[in-house]
């Protein structure tokens, strides 16, 4: 028998210990004790945010420089108002379609119809010097089921004038997009936190193929408020200064040498609207196999599109943002190797998404993404020539197309609950059998239930 449906009780169980950590956060907390950001600056998080994580734009002058804007605390100020640590909590469920497809096993879906605690881990998250200050994050992952650094971003920032104000700095993070100050780029954009559901076999190096295995170093700058631009080079962290940004996690994929990354934006605020419209992107070398690099290495360069556009007022936020992405890839090592049909190929990615919210306390979100790329029976398929079940692709096609809707519901600024449904249409290369075993695109659609909670 399939599983079409999600488990009611189950969900009863997922609601009754979010109710119970709710009620002990409203009890427990203060209406002042919200996360050391914005116990440091003496605002509230809606100065920041819409609705976390997304930046209003005074949240992306407040990490553009270098997240050390701060008010002077009063001596009554309680120990925990004076230290920038915070703490977050994240307890989901996600329910797959079907689970009962030909060839699947419990190991395709190792955590569907699990209540657990997602990610629960501190930040420090604040002031170090008058023009310095750091967001890092170091957690359990509940899915991977392990300790480590999930990002990093330490900033020194200042200004200086060229006609106009230039505000520049440097930042050290640990993932291509990472530093970036829009939502429109992987990092950062919707729908923020990824489920425990089946994932395509395809995606591109800056689509979170390096994240928390790498570490960077950048320039940046914000020109009048107009212009942005970035550069930095990556490398991996295995070694150095470097090693820390990586602590706790798995290293799938390692540079041979730097990775150098760009960012330019266009940028403009005018009264409840702002947009910007840009330009990213990277070229790295990864080793074909990471325990014997005499293999040699493929070659990846991403060049990608973005923009967004925000309108702030009263109790109404809407948001809309949108990327493209497009993966030259050269299979130099893997090639030679037959772990690849082809010599090189091409991956395209696009996404676009649609917020509300009313008082930043209802509201939610609605997302198109596809991706579409050359056909390679051995790539899609793990270098096998037969495909596997469930993450195979019997076409040895890439594409994949499908939409989220995301309901959202803020009792505080600081706790968010969702409600998620993920729908494909398409999955890797067709929308019915898609892997040769009768699994079809829309046996991996998905309910995600979230409540995350910081403080």
């Amino acid at each position: 028998m399939f599983k079409q449906c999600v488990d009611i009780s189950a969900i009863g169980t997922w609601l009754g210990g979010t109710v119970f950590i709710l009620l002990m956060m409203l009890t427990a907390t203060s209406a002042h004790a919200v996360p050391s950001f914005a116990r440091q600056s003496g605002l509230q998080c809606s100065t920041c945010h819409t609705v976390f994580p997304e930046l209003t734009p005074f949240g992306r002058q407040f990490k553009l420089r270098g997240f050390s804007m701060s008010t002077p605390k009063p001596e009554n100020a309680s120990f925990f108002d004076k230290i920038p640590v915070s703490a977050l909590l994240q307890i989901s469920r996600t329910s797959t379609k079907s689970t009962g497809t030909a060839g699947a096993t419990s190991a395709d879906f190792p955590r569907d119809d699990d209540t657990l605690v997602q990610t629960a881990g501190l930040y420090y998250a604040g002031k170090i010097t008058d023009k310095s200050g750091a967001l890092v994050q170091y957690n359990y992952d509940g899915i991977e089921r392990s300790w480590g650094i999930e990002m990093a971003d330490i900033r020194y920032a200042s200004t200086a004038t060229l006609g106009k104000e230039l505000v520049y700095g440097v930042t050290l993070n640990n993932a291509p997009t990472m530093s970036d100050i829009y939502n429109s780029t992987p990092v950062w954009s919707f729908p923020n936190v990824d489920s425990a559901g089946v994932m395509p076999a395809a995606s591109t190096m800056l689509d979170m193929a390096l994240m928390s295995q790498v570490g960077g170093v950048g320039v940046y700058g914000l020109w009048d408020n107009l212009l942005y631009g970035e550069v930095a080079l990556y490398r991996t962290a295995d070694t150095g200064a470097f090693r820390l940004l990586g602590l706790g996690v798995p290293t799938d994929n390692i540079l041979k040498g730097s990775a150098p990354y760009w960012r330019f934006a266009l940028q403009h605020e005018t009264g409840a609207h702002s947009f910007s419209v840009g330009t990213y992107g990277m070229i790295s070398k990864i080793y074909a196999d990471n325990q014997d690099f005499s293999l040699g290495t493929n070659r990846f360069k991403d060049v990608a599109l973005d923009g967004q556009y925000q309108f702030i007022d009263g109790d109404h936020t809407f948001s809309t943002h949108a990327t493209w992405i497009r993966e030259k890839q050269e299979w130099d090592a893997s090639f030679p190797m037959m772990m690849t049909s082809n010599a090189s190929t091409i991956l395209r990615t696009f996404r676009a998404d649609i917020r509300y919210n009313y008082m930043r306390q209802w509201g939610g979100g609605l997302q198109y993404f596809q991706t579409r790329g050359d056909k390679d029976a051995l790539l899609y398929n793990d270098g096998e020539m037969m495909p596997m079940p469930v993450m195979g692709s019997a076409n040895g096609s890439p594409n994949n197309r499908g939409w989220v809707a995301e309901l959202n519901f803020l009792p505080r600024h600081d706790i968010k609950l969702a409600l998620r449904y993920t729908g494909y249409t398409q999955f890797n290369g067709a929308s019915k059998n898609y892997d040769g075993f009768g699994r079809d695109a829309s046996d991996n659609n998905s309910i995600y239930l979230l409540s995350w909670l910081m403080f």
